[in-house]
């Protein structure tokens, strides 16, 4: 049976979605909701949350990756619809890490590890195809086509946070504390000592997964702890971005 896999395909029917990973065949289509989160999870019902608690102990919420799930399988369904396409979909959720530990309540949702999918996805197959071949390399080529970049909605609109409550600091590319310090060229990490020349721009590029609006030279240097205005917009410059406005109130853009 012909099969195709297709990661981080993204889509618009009602609105705009992405799958993680979509397993194709011309009998049904399988979409992972692929979780790389380490610790002791736990996934509740009512809220729908994910819940995880990591080896230092601390401990964090996420949303609900089966409501995410059933969410995608949704919309992936209306898109096959506007193709005239019937086909069915069928949804899993997918845990990169194999030693996790998982609670979980009462669901028809399969939850896998990598090493169970090649079995889970023979398991679905029938041998009974809805789609010719040429119909089920149509529909591939029409997926891949219909194709656009995702750009997820900042994190802080999207749950509410307030800018204040998230730490500033160039993040250490090698333990990952976050407060590296300045000096002359390097970045410095106070606690495993690595020295990094480049490590302020992982800081920028998650400032636009956080934040809205362009990224001014003033926020730069707030949120990367810098003081340096000259420094900043190299880097800004350097890394490409897009500059947005007037010379005094400059934002950049990706």
């Amino acid at each position: 049976m012909p099969t195709h896999i297709l990661n981080d395909v993204s889509l618009s029917s009602s609105t705009l979605f992405q799958i993680d990973t979509l397993i194709l065949t011309p009998e049904f289509a399988l979409i992972c909701e692929v979780k790389n989160i380490a610790g002791e999870l736990s996934i509740t019902e009512n809220p729908p949350q994910l819940l995880r608690i990591a080896e230092n102990g601390q401990f964090s919420g996420f949303p609900s990756p089966i409501a995410q799930l059933t969410n995608t399988c949704q919309l992936f369904e209306d898109w096959l619809t506007l193709q005239n396409i019937t086909l069915p979909v069928i949804g899993c959720v997918v845990l990169a890490y194999p030693k996790q530990r998982l609670s979980i309540f009462k669901t028809d949702v399969h939850v896998l590890f990598p090493s169970i999918i090649p079995q889970y996805v023979r398991s679905l197959y029938k041998g009974q195809p809805l789609l010719s071949c040429e119909e089920f390399e149509n529909l591939s080529k029409l997926l891949v086509k219909q194709h656009r970049p995702f750009s997820p909605k900042p994190i802080a609109s999207t749950y509410s946070i307030d800018p204040d409550n998230f730490l500033t600091g160039v993040a250490c590319p090698s333990c990952n504390l976050v407060g590296m310090i300045k000096s002359g060229r390097f970045w410095n990490c106070p606690r495993c000592k690595t020295r990094s020349t480049t490590a302020h721009q992982r800081s920028i590029q998650e400032w636009f997964l956080l934040f809205e609006g362009p990224l001014t030279n003033a926020e730069c240097r707030r949120f990367c702890r810098v003081q340096c205005s000259q420094f900043t917009r190299r880097t800004l410059l350097n890394m490409k971005l897009t500059p947005v406005g007037a010379t005094k109130n400059r934002g950049y853009v990706k």
